[in-house]
């Protein structure tokens, strides 16, 4: 173990690994953030990359997405690395959960069909199968009818969907503002404490309409 992952581990010391799931969807920037925080919290993070989110990152962020978050997590895995940890339900029973973030129309039916055939769908089915917590943050729009069936299956079989929606409550300023509105939303589901995002608060509504 070299000396930068025996300072993450004495850091991590106490907390349960997070899986972070990295699709080809747009909005890859998502999921870096959310490593990022994580990495701020203490949790150990083994993060699963899909090929096209590389090719997307570049697109959108003009830098490689593994040399961006190296430095916040514990392990990175290729999605094609089938033997990695995360493939065994064994070791996704000792984390805290796992949140695919962006999730693509393509990785939401593999695990809707119950098809292993990447690490992240594989690693997502080992969820679901334990009841562990599972999480896609699909950014897509429209749905058509056959991505809404699998939307149903996942959630009828204890995941969680969660569209890349931003609420506006929190009258964000900043795209950060609203990165962070999804990731928050995200940790939530969880179970992570975070104050990455305002919450709503009627009480902060009636003093904003006894001032008007």
């Amino acid at each position: 173990m070299d000396e930068r992952m025996a300072k993450k581990t004495r850091a991590n010391k106490g907390k349960r690994p997070i899986v972070i799931g990295i699709s080809g969807a747009s909005g890859v920037i998502y999921g870096i953030r959310t490593i990022q925080v994580l990495h701020e919290l203490g949790y150990p993070v083994y993060a699963i990359v899909s090929s096209s989110a590389k090719k997307v990152c570049k697109i959108e962020n003009e830098f490689d997405i593994n040399e961006e978050i190296v430095k916040y997590t514990s392990f990175i895995y290729s999605d094609k690395d089938l033997d990695a940890s995360t493939s065994s339900s064994s070791f996704t029973v000792l984390t805290k959960g796992m949140i695919i973030i962006p999730c693509s129309i393509k990785t939401m039916a593999l695990i809707a069909s119950g098809v292993t055939s990447t690490l992240i769908s594989r690693t997502a089915i080992n969820f679901l199968r334990t009841k562990g917590k599972l999480v896609l943050v699909i950014r897509e729009t429209p749905l058509g009818s056959i991505e809404l069936k699998n939307a149903l299956t996942i959630s009828r079989s204890g995941g969680i969907i969660l569209p890349a929606s931003p609420g506006f409550y929190s009258k964000p300023k900043t795209i950060q503002d609203m990165i962070d509105f999804i990731v928050g939303k995200a940790l939530d589901m969880v179970g992570i404490d975070h104050r990455i995002y305002k919450r709503w608060s009627k009480s902060d509504q009636d003093l904003s309409s006894q001032a008007s």
